[in-house]
């Protein structure tokens, strides 16, 4: 009896407890709390990468920002000091340019911030990286997302930005399509994106407008017109190769007719109030991204000849 009465010390993610659940790790979806241990690997791990990034710093930098005198050490606190920790001008002027010793501002954010104030510091660091270096983002975001889909946090990084979206297949078909080749396909998308990860002022009504308007984009390319609406569009891709069942077409021609009428979203701001949702939203987006993956892929393979 005393031995079951001792305090939990430890937490191993399918360890011998956590199988049978006899003391299981946390398995609900985290939103708007993290963890003590989330929040530990979250440290962890951005200490890990920012120690590799600037121990590689001839293999990683992008010469192209910053000052060209500077370590990227020295530009990374600098850009924290001047733009997310407001009162680090106060500290020892040796502190500035030291990660390591200006990292310990850094783990208190993670450790003890509200789960809002962690995001805005990892995608603020997401983005600097994006700016400052060649390629380490894509490593930054891989390693958290791995973490935060391990820890069942419900929010992933895509294209540098900071989405509510959970399921893995949701996430690829949205990264996928964020990287077409296509310029206003992409744009629109991206557009959307920023609209559904605004965590302070989230517009659910234009991510949908910006996501049908994608897939719009895509059959202009397709057949070459760049007037043509969607429903007409779809009605030429024939011509160009890319035969759609009759279903899937009517299915893709009534995004345009959603858009249309669900509050207002294709009219002008304020004519009619809109009623989209946060799971609307995201659920057009992904569809949308899913339909132009869709069709790029069935015009590489051979709608281009015909077009």
């Amino acid at each position: 009896m005393e031995r079951n009465k001792r305090k939990s010390m430890i937490k191993v993610r399918g360890g011998f407890s956590d199988k049978p659940g006899i003391n299981p790790c946390n398995t609900q979806m985290q939103i708007t709390e993290f963890d003590k241990r989330t929040r530990t690997f979250i440290s962890n791990k951005l200490y890990d990468f920012l120690q590799i990034t600037f121990n590689n710093e001839c293999e990683t930098r992008n010469i192209k920002y910053g000052p060209s005198d500077q370590n990227l050490s020295n530009i990374f606190c600098k850009n924290l000091m001047q733009n997310v920790f407001a009162d680090s001008n106060h500290l020892p002027l040796g502190y500035h340019y030291d990660w390591e010793r200006f990292y310990s501002r850094i783990e208190a954010v993670l450790m003890d911030a509200p789960y809002n104030e962690v995001l805005d510091l990892l995608g603020y660091i997401c983005n600097w990286l994006i700016l400052s270096t060649n390629n380490c983002f894509d490593v930054f975001q891989k390693w958290f997302n791995e973490l935060f889909q391990n820890e069942y946090v419900g929010y992933r990084f895509i294209s540098g930005e900071i989405v509510p979206i959970t399921d893995k297949s949701e996430v690829k078909e949205i990264e996928q399509a964020c990287h077409t080749p296509f310029d206003g396909v992409r744009k629109h998308l991206e557009k959307a994106l920023n609209f559904l990860s605004d965590r302070e002022h989230p517009d659910y009504k234009n991510c949908v407008k910006e996501s049908v308007c994608a897939v719009e984009s895509i059959c202009k390319i397709i057949i070459g017109d760049d007037s043509a609406t969607l429903g007409k569009a779809l009605k030429k891709l024939e011509n160009c190769g890319l035969e759609l069942h009759h279903a899937l077409r009517e299915g893709i021609s009534s995004l345009y007719g959603y858009a249309s009428d669900k509050g207002g979203i294709r009219h002008s701001e304020g004519e009619t109030e809109s009623t989209v949702t946060f799971e609307e939203a995201k659920f057009i987006m992904v569809t949308c991204s899913a339909i132009v993956n869709f069709l790029v892929s069935e015009y590489g393979k051979h709608g281009a000849e015909n077009a």
